[in-house]
């Protein structure tokens, strides 16, 4: 089976102006990803674990490496260097994102939020919608509430909405910044059940996971991030 990610010295640091100082968040890491296998990110709060998932997803530019992702269509792609164009394409049609805060248009129905990615990406209005209802209905959200905008909601919701929203869209690659935080006990299950299911369809995935018993249960891949260390066990 090809590998779909490839991550190789891979580094991000920041520079401090009003301080004339250059802080790494994290520095040589490096790992591989096959289709239907997920990599875990763990390691203490602070030691740059979502700025190498923005990296690689390439919301931040990596101050050194190389992240070669080998797209639906067989190309090798450097998302490090690759240009704008691509990497929105490739954000549309195969590399998904959740992220830890729900960002979405005021006054947009829960329902549309969800859908969204499917109608951008050209789908008809009813089958995206029907999949965004399905994802829902998955994670509990009750169906009154479809067409409320999730600036309404608690934190636990907005958080369920956009993880709705995130494997609706799906993608060949998905990244997840602590997809499971926030969430009771059975919205986490529900969760951890949707991560499965997504990886026995072959999608490959990059996670932050502080929960170290969810960690066993899905990570093909463990990589421990410290600040200028970091260790790789397969």
């Amino acid at each position: 089976m090809d590998t779909i990610l490839s991550v190789r010295d891979l580094g991000k640091g920041f520079y401090i102006h009003d301080r004339a100082k250059h802080v790494p968040a994290a520095m040589g890491i490096s790992f591989d990803l096959k289709p239907g296998q997920l990599a875990a990110l763990v390691g203490p709060s602070g030691a740059g674990k979502s700025s190498l998932l923005k990296a690689i997803y390439r919301t931040y530019v990596p101050s050194s490496g190389q992240v070669l992702y080998r797209t639906a269509a067989g190309d090798l792609v450097d998302l490090v260097t690759a240009a704008e164009t691509q990497i929105t394409d490739l954000r549309r049609a195969e590399i998904g994102f959740v992220t830890q805060f729900l960002h979405c248009l005021p006054r947009l129905s829960t329902l549309d939020v969800v859908a969204r990615p499917l109608l951008q990406q050209g789908v008809a209005r009813e089958a995206a919608h029907d999949k965004a209802a399905r994802m829902l209905a998955a994670l509990a959200i009750p169906e009154q509430l479809w067409d409320a905008t999730p600036a309404t909601f608690s934190g636990g919701e907005r958080q369920r909405v956009n993880i709705a929203r995130s494997f609706t869209q799906g993608g060949r690659l998905m990244l997840l910044d602590e997809p499971t935080a926030s969430l009771d006990p059975v919205a986490r299950e529900n969760v951890c059940a949707m991560i499965e299911a997504a990886k026995a369809e072959g999608a490959a995935m990059v996670g932050i996971f502080h929960d170290m018993a969810i960690v066993e249960r899905l990570a093909d891949v463990r990589i421990t991030v410290e600040r200028k260390a970091f260790e790789a066990v397969a």
